[in-house]
C-alpha cells in the first residue's frame, strides 16, 4: 500500500477511534485497522497499570494466548523502555542494532524489524503500541513511524474520554451513603444475569438481607447513627463476597446480592456466613450499656432463579423468604421453597 492509501485508511481509523465508547471496543478496532495499514502480522496494545509498575496487554492479534498474559516491567525490555522514556523505537534489524539482546526472547519473531510507539499525552504515558512482522517481509520505515505517531495522541485522547465516562457512569451506579451499587443498577444487572442464566443454562442465586428492628434503632440512637450502621453493613458485605457477586443497597435497611453461577444451597451458605458476621459485629458504643456496645441482626432470604419465572417473581420470592425469617423470630436465613 502506498503512502496515499495509508493516509486514507488513517483518516478512516481516526473517525472510528472517536466513535468508540468502551476500551474493549477501541482496542479491537485499533488492532484490526493497524494490521491493515502497516501490513503487520502481529500487534499488541499495552497499557500501564495504576501503579505504573507493569505494562499489560490490552488488545492484540497474532500472539499466542500465553504471550497475551505476559506483563512487561516498566523500563524493561523494548516496550518498557518506550513507556518510560516516552520515545518511539524503530528497529530495522534487531540483530545488528541490538547484537547482545537475548535471542531466546526474539526467537518467536520471524522478522527482525519492529516498531513501538508510546501512547502519551504531554508528560503522561498510558502505554505503547507494538507492531511486528510485516507480511511482505519488508522493514518498517520512518514513514511508518510518522503515521503511528499521528495515531497515538488521538488514541490517548479517546482513552481519557472513555475512562472519564466510565468513572461518571460508575458514580451514577453507586449508593452515595454505602458505596454499594444502587437500586437502579441492581435492577439492570439482574436482568443481564437472568439473560445469561437462560442463555447458558447456568444457576443464579439471590440473597436479600433486612436489618432487624432498624426503625427502633433509629428512634433510640438517631438517624446519623443509623447511617453509620448502614455503612458498616455495607463493609461487611464487601469483605465477605466474591468479586463476581454484586451487592447493592435495595432500599432503606435492605441489601441484595446477586450470586452468579450459584445454587440456592450454596447461596444459603454465603447468606449464613453474612448473618453470622452481622450478629457478631459491634456497631456502635452505647454509653448506658454495661457492655458498652450494640448488637444487631439481620433476617435473610435466599432464592434461586427459575426459568419459568421472570425478574419480578424472582425478587418477590426472595422477599417472601425474608418474611418467613421475620415470622420465625428474625436473625436467621430462610430459603424460598
Amino acid at each position: 500500500m502506498n503512502i496515499e492509501g495509508q493516509i486514507t485508511q488513517l483518516l478512516e481509523l481516526s473517525k472510528a477511534i472517536v466513535s468508540a465508547t468502551r476500551l474493549e471496543q477501541l482496542g479491537t478496532l485499533l488492532v484490526d485497522r493497524i494490521i491493515q495499514i502497516f501490513k503487520a502480522k502481529k500487534i499488541s496494545l499495552m497499557l500501564l497499570d495504576k501503579e505504573k509498575k507493569d505494562l499489560f496487554i490490552w488488545a492484540a492479534s497474532g500472539l499466542p494466548e500465553e504471550v497475551k498474559k505476559v506483563k512487561v516491567e516498566y523500563g524493561q525490555m523494548f516496550s518498557g523502555w518506550v513507556a518510560k522514556e516516552g520515545e518511539p523505537l524503530l528497529v530495522k534489524n534487531v540483530d545488528s542494532e541490538f547484537p547482545r539482546f537475548s535471542q531466546a526472547k526474539l526467537g518467536r519473531y520471524k522478522s527482525k524489524s519492529f516498531l513501538i510507539a508510546p501512547l502519551k499525552d504531554k508528560d503522561k504515558t498510558f502505554g505503547v503500541i507494538n507492531i511486528t512482522e510485516r507480511r511482505d517481509s519488508e522493514v518498517f520505515t520512518e514513514e511508518d513511524l510518522k503515521l503511528i505517531l499521528l495515531i497515538s495522541p488521538l488514541v490517548v485522547s479517546q482513552i481519557e474520554k472513555i475512562q472519564l465516562s466510565e468513572q461518571v457512569e460508575n458514580l451514577s451506579n453507586l449508593d452515595s451513603l454505602t458505596g454499594l451499587f444502587n437500586h437502579r443498577y441492581f435492577q439492570e444487572h439482574l436482568s443481564q444475569e437472568i439473560d445469561r442464566a437462560q442463555r447458558y443454562r447456568r444457576p443464579l442465586g439471590l440473597i436479600m438481607l433486612d436489618i432487624d428492628d432498624f426503625q427502633e434503632y433509629n428512634e433510640n440512637h438517631g438517624y446519623a447513627m443509623g447511617d453509620r450502621v448502614l455503612v458498616q453493613m455495607a463493609d461487611i458485605l464487601k469483605n465477605n463476597l466474591r468479586k463476581v457477586d454484586i451487592a447493592s443497597r435495595y432500599a432503606g435497611e435492605e441489601f441484595v446480592i446477586i450470586i452468579p453461577d450459584t445454587r440456592k444451597k450454596q447461596a444459603a451458605i454465603v447468606a449464613e456466613k453474612l448473618r453470622d458476621k452481622v450478629a457478631s459485629a459491634v456497631f456502635v458504643e452505647k454509653r448506658d450499656s454495661s457492655l458498652g456496645m450494640v448488637r444487631l441482626t439481620v433476617s435473610v432470604g435466599v432464592s434461586e432463579y427459575d426459568v419459568r419465572s421472570n425478574k419480578d417473581e424472582f425478587i418477590r420470592q426472595v422477599k417472601q423468604a425474608i418474611q418467613e425469617a421475620k415470622e420465625k423470630g428474625k436473625n436467621r436465613v430462610c430459603i424460598y421453597k
